[in-house]
């Protein structure tokens, strides 16, 4: 019975009352949002948190998104929101700040709308220019207490941009948005806008509710007090008129709604809802929202309305003085002038290209917000990933290629000179959120620099690594160029060298991106891909740490060795090729007049096998390995190695213990394979003669230019000659550079470090040689020792089986003798793993 009577009642309220229609629901809010402004002429300062703004922008932006659940086109509230240009309005009260906290909620209200809303509605006339004037108002320059929601707008425009990449030229700075002058450009725009804009022919439901009548949404204007006092009519009046002889035209057919920055709307201004063209909002609000009834006004009320909107027009005028006169001010002038005046617009068009979007966001790379901060790189990694090559070259023009290295040298300043660098290996950071430990705890003294340092550098490897060719070549050039010539190559020069080295090794560890390996490639060696004479400098980064490793500092030479490592670890091709290859590729090393005894470094049998497959002249055989990298006589080099070391001065008892090596290398060599197999090194070592004929110039085979390996090799060798001399650490480290080294699938590599049975031309020195002189000192030193044979095996126990020995004191001859020992045991193991893969 009672469920009977309120279904009756509701029957009845419904006859009497229909409910609001969507359409009606979204003006009446936007009434009610608007008639604050109404209610408060003279007083805008009342905070944002006490009026009833954002629960109205709430409830449109519900309207909105509940529209687009039910229909499959766009709805009549949508439709409304593009043909009246409320978000110009609402860009025009951001931009005032009036009330305080607008800013806020409006960039809420439009992220949440564009971010939600199934419809691409970025391209839209009345969409792009508000966001365009929002994005101007995003600076992170100086902090900004609202920056979380500014560079959340900001973001939510980046993957609409990497949704919809044809709206990419709406990031783009206003005078360098492309201005449609042909007619056909004007039918097919107008064509795109009325597919989403509202049909005056729509007539409303007799059964209307007043209540939910439309505001007409111009007479409501924005009041700021300071604006309208007499000191600053004088200046308003001029802009004003200023404004009048550029455009050439009547205010009416200039003006904009709130002045926006589109020229698109110049040629859509039939469309547009400004307040100065009276008649056509008046007869355009009379055929959308208002009832046929709205045409009989009488003249008393027309005097009131254009009274008023002249008034109004007046105030919307002068709240373009809110704006930031010096950063787009122009753009408001130039969208003014007439299409014929391009020639004008060039001129005053600076010669980087600006993207708007961009520049916002680099404006918090700065900011001390990490959040901020993160969600603003992101940001910057999609622009900098786009696909459109006219973006691609205006993002590499822009101010992101000094910006980036920038940054990265001021973080790089900010390390203290009294870190450890011993410590750098061990940081582990990345530049997102994951790595907490680095910045909130304390490692070691000053860790919280060096993990900023190197999440900033893991940022710029990651942006380089995704970003557009053409970006990423103009930012990793920058970053060599502005970061490591401009700064880091002095420091290698000052006395916290060893710092700097650390620093620059655990960089190139981290490197993942190719074009800004080759970059730092081209800072440390050079560009020269030719050989260099001895005693000339033409790479002085290269040359710079190899006099470090001379130097009288073990901390220093163990550092640049590091670094040495990692550039051979890197297998750069270019690196490779310029430290080591273009010196031994024309085989200068090896004793052309000694070629009958060159069988010597086969077994007879392998030659025995050759001779026949010559002399047969069997077209059909063709070489599978090489023989270079897999000799038949193996084991002969083999035991060249593991007999160096004479049997009294051995402390490995096991001569075949060099086995134990294999597996790792095994897997180190699978891993070499892989990254040098696109490289067009050659098969087998061959000597290239690229002068003359030796005929015509016999001289040539006797007086010949000296073999030089390069400023590299020279130094390596020289280091192995010093074993004796040298610090076990500096030793050890010396010994896994060159197995680096020796790993490499190069023939003519491998062929002068591995093969001790190799004719050498007079003068000449090769990896085995060196290591028969320093067999030979310790020959001569160890014996004069007494107990020697057990101290040795003492030091053996120390240095390789962790065993600790009290109050024993480091002896460096005694610990050359076993990394001597080791290394030969080593390289034993890479030429045999190298011959088993090349079989």
């Amino acid at each position: 019975m009672i469920s009977g009577i309120q279904i009756a009642l509701k029957n009845a309220i419904d006859v009497i009352a229909p409910p609001a229609t969507p359409l009606q629901d979204f003006t009446y809010h936007w009434k009610q949002l608007m008639n604050f402004y109404v209610n408060h002429l003279t007083d805008c300062k009342v905070p944002i948190q006490t009026t009833g703004i954002p629960r109205h922008l709430d409830r449109l932006l519900e309207i909105l998104l509940e529209e687009e659940k039910n229909e499959n086109e766009p709805g009549p509230c949508l439709e409304y929101l593009l043909q009246h240009k409320l978000l110009d309005l609402l860009a025009t009260l951001a931009s005032a700040e009036t009330p305080p906290g607008m800013r806020t909620v409006c960039l809420s209200f439009l992220r949440k709308l564009l971010g939600r809303s199934k419809y691409p509605l970025l391209h839209h006339t009345s969409i792009y220019g508000p966001v365009q004037r929002l994005i101007a108002l995003c600076n992170g320059n100086p902090p900004s207490p609202i920056e979380v929601e500014e560079v959340q707008f900001l973001l939510t425009l980046c993957f609409l941009v990497c949704k919809y990449p044809h709206v990419t030229n709406i990031i783009n700075d206003a005078p360098n948005v492309q201005r449609q002058n042909t007619t056909a450009k004007k039918n097919i725009e107008r064509i795109e806008v009325e597919k989403v804009t509202y049909i005056p022919a729509r007539r409303r439901n007799n059964n209307f509710n007043p209540l939910f009548e439309p505001l007409d949404t111009q007479a409501v204007t924005l009041i700021n007090p300071n604006l309208f006092n007499p000191e600053n009519d004088k200046r308003r009046s001029i802009e004003f008129n200023r404004s009048h002889s550029k455009a050439g035209t009547t205010r009416g057919s200039s003006s904009q709604s709130n002045g926006s920055i589109s020229s698109r709307e110049t040629e859509n201004a039939s469309q547009s809802s400004s307040p100065v063209i009276q008649k056509e909002i008046c007869g355009e609000n009379s055929s959308v929202i208002q009832s046929s009834e709205s045409q009989d006004y009488d003249v008393s009320q027309k005097n009131e309305d254009v009274a008023l909107i002249n008034e109004i027009d007046t105030h919307l005028q002068n709240l373009q003085d809110l704006r930031l006169d010096g950063e787009y001010g122009n753009v408001y002038d130039e969208s003014h002038c007439l299409e014929g005046d391009q020639s004008l617009l060039r001129s005053k068009t600076p010669e980087k290209s600006k993207c708007l979007l961009l520049d916002a966001l680099l404006s918090y790379i700065n900011t001390a917000d990490n959040t901020v901060r993160i969600r603003a790189c992101e940001g910057i990694m999609v622009l900098s990933s786009l696909e459109d090559i006219s973006f691609a070259q205006m993002v590499a023009n822009s101010h992101l290629t000094t910006l980036i290295p920038s940054r990265l040298e001021n973080l790089f300043n900010a390390i203290p000179a009294h870190v450890d660098p011993t410590e750098i290996d061990g940081v582990d950071v990345t530049w997102g959120l994951d790595s907490p430990a680095w910045t909130k705890e304390k490692k070691f003294s000053g860790c919280r620099q060096v993990a900023a340092f190197f999440m900033w550098f893991d940022y710029c490897n990651q942006l380089i690594r995704e970003a557009h060719p053409d970006v990423a070549d103009a930012l990793a050039k920058s970053i060599r160029v502005n970061f490591l010539e401009k700064i880091v190559t002095p420091s290698l020069a000052e006395h916290h060298v060893v710092l700097i080295t650390a620093l620059v090794t655990k960089c190139l560890k981290e490197l993942t991106s190719t074009v800004l390996c080759t970059e730092i490639s081209y800072w440390l060696i050079g560009q020269d891909r030719g050989p260099e004479i001895p005693n000339v400098w033409t790479s002085p980064v290269l040359h710079r740490l190899i006099d470090n490793c001379f130097t009288d500092s073990d901390d220093l030479t163990l550092e640049t060795l590091k670094l040495f490592e990692e550039m051979i670890e890197k297998r750069n091709e270019h690196i490779l090729h310029c430290l080591v290859l273009v010196y031994l590729s024309t085989r200068g090393y090896y004793d052309n007049t000694a070629a009958d005894s060159a069988i010597a470094s086969w077994s007879d049998e392998e030659d025995e096998r050759e001779r026949e497959k010559k002399g047969s002249l069997d077209l059909s055989y063709e070489q599978s390995h090489s023989r270079t990298l897999a000799p038949s006589n193996i084991h002969r080099i083999v035991n060249c190695f593991l007999s160096l070391i004479p049997r009294y001065l051995q402390t490995d008892t096991d001569v075949n213990n060099y086995e134990r090596y294999m597996a790792d290398l095994e897997r180190q060599y699978s891993t070499v394979l892989t990254d040098c197999s696109l490289m067009a090194w050659p098969l087998e070592a061959i000597t290239v003669d690229d002068s003359a004929s030796s005929d015509s110039r016999p001289e040539a085979d006797h007086c010949s230019v000296r073999f030089y390996m390069g400023p590299f090799m020279t130094m390596l060798f020289e280091k192995v000659t010093n074993i004796p001399k040298q610090k076990y650490e500096v030793n050890l480290q010396l010994t896994v550079v060159i197995s680096r080294l020796a790993l490499l699938p190069h023939p003519v590599l491998h062929e002068f470090l591995l093969n001790p049975l190799l004719p050498l031309a007079p003068g000449t020195k090769n990896l085995f040689t060196c290591l028969q002189k320093v067999v030979k000192q310790l020959v001569n030193e160890v014996p004069k020792t007494p107990d020697h044979k057990q101290m040795l095996k003492e030091t053996r126990e120390r240095l390789l089986e962790d065993c600790s020995h009290e109050g024993e004191k480091e002896n460096i001859l005694f610990e050359s003798v076993i990394v001597t020992e080791e290394f030969c045991k080593e390289l034993a193991a890479i030429a045999y793993v190298k011959y088993h893969h090349s079989m």
